[in-house]
């Protein structure tokens, strides 16, 4: 009963994850009831307890292992991964598992990223915001709708941006130029 009034109070602190894990091994804390993670609004996610520092955490293990293992990996978003692997990960972070990373492999994780992004109920830049974009002058309506996005939206959006500047500093190897990445996160963002 304490770890589950501790979890809901850390969740709420948004305490760095290595404190958290610390008093997870300490059985202070209680992972609750697992959820799923794809397919579910990001304010969802957050109620759930699914986020940490603003994001969710399966985005971060994800982009995590990315960084680490692949931007060098030549087409690493456009290039197919097994579509049977992607399922059985997918399954197992949708019942609150965080499998080994070990049994990942770079390209089925970037098509865990895609598929996250994809299937964001409405969207990473929901409306209103996306026919904004589309009407307003360029500059003026980034301004807007950035400042108008539900912050877990914002936060993620950042975060992706960041994530996928410093793919295209490792374009030289990956072959993911703006332009490549932009054909490919682009429908994920704005669909």
């Amino acid at each position: 009963m304490h770890g589950v009034l501790y979890s809901t109070i850390l969740s709420k602190l948004q305490i760095p994850d290595y404190y958290y894990f610390f008093l997870l091994n300490l059985r202070l804390v209680q992972v609750e009831t697992p959820k799923a993670v794809f397919g579910v609004p990001l304010i969802s996610l957050r109620k759930s307890g699914q986020m940490r520092q603003g994001l969710p955490q399966v985005l971060r293990h994800i982009v995590e292992f990315v960084e680490k293992h692949g931007l060098s990996k030549s087409g690493l978003f456009r290039a197919g991964s097994s579509v049977k692997r992607c399922k059985e990960l997918r399954k197992s972070l949708d019942e609150g598992g965080f499998p080994e990373f070990d049994s990942w492999d770079i390209l089925t994780s970037a098509s865990l990223l895609k598929v996250f992004l994809r299937e964001l109920p409405g969207g990473l830049i929901p409306e209103p915001h996306r026919t904004q974009l589309l009407k307003e002058e360029l500059n003026q309506a980034v301004r807007t709708v950035l400042n108008s996005l539900p912050e877990e939206h914002l936060n993620v959006l950042c975060y992706l941006m960041f994530f996928l500047s410093r793919v295209v500093a490792e374009s030289h190897l990956n072959l993911m130029t703006s332009k490549n990445l932009s054909i490919v996160f682009g429908p994920n963002i704005f669909q």
